[in-house]
């Protein structure tokens, strides 16, 4: 079963229409099944707004932050009921079995992956990783045949949409170029845009 993670960016949990439009992203899959990550968003900011207020530290900061993306979670669930909320690969399967669509309890799931190996394997607790480069290091260890990046904007020219350039442009974290060869395709969607969905190709 080839698994496509769509890692849904903050930014569009304010579309009114965004069930409709993530629905018709799923439609294109093929013969893929979707495996959806939620951003932080607005909940995320919180954080952030706490950690320069009280002096948190990276490493609170990054829980809180995963925390957080629960609550857009629970939204989502809300909004599509055909999503259903799974913490492993396991129970993911489970809901496919069953025609239903998986959405990462991500915090749940990095917990438990990262009990599993070495800190070395592990992603930095810190602002440099947001959910872009969560939802690459769930596709690399899914192990998932893509990642496509739902957002708010169209990616730019083909002189810049390389992933260091993307990171400096502030589209994606600093952290993700760094994963990028470890996952067989990455595709961005701008979800916004209307009428047919556009898929594009990220240059390495």
């Amino acid at each position: 079963m080839s698994i496509t993670v769509f890692k849904l960016g903050g930014s569009l949990l304010d579309l009114p229409d965004l069930a409709v439009r993530l629905q018709n992203a799923f439609s294109k899959l093929g013969n893929d099944r979707p495996l959806v990550i939620s951003g932080g968003g607005d909940a995320a900011d919180i954080v952030r707004r706490w950690h320069r207020t009280f002096g948190l530290d990276e490493e609170r900061s990054h829980w809180l932050a995963l925390d957080a993306i629960r609550l857009n979670q629970r939204l989502l669930l809300e909004l599509i009921p055909k999503l259903e909320l799974v913490p492993t690969r396991q129970a993911a399967q489970v809901a496919l079995s069953h025609d239903r669509i998986p959405l990462l309890d991500l915090a749940e799931f990095v917990r438990t992956e990262e009990a599993l190996v070495e800190p070395t394997e592990w992603l930095p607790h810190c602002w440099d990783v947001t959910s872009d480069s969560l939802a690459a290091w769930v596709a690399a260890r899914w192990p998932a045949d893509r990642l496509i990046l739902l957002k708010s904007v169209d990616l730019p020219d083909a002189q810049t949409d390389d992933s260091e350039q993307l990171a400096s442009a502030g589209l994606i974290d600093s952290f993700f170029p760094q994963l990028t060869n470890s996952i067989p395709t990455i595709e961005w969607i701008n979800l916004r845009q209307e009428g047919d969905i556009n898929w594009q190709q990220l240059n390495r």
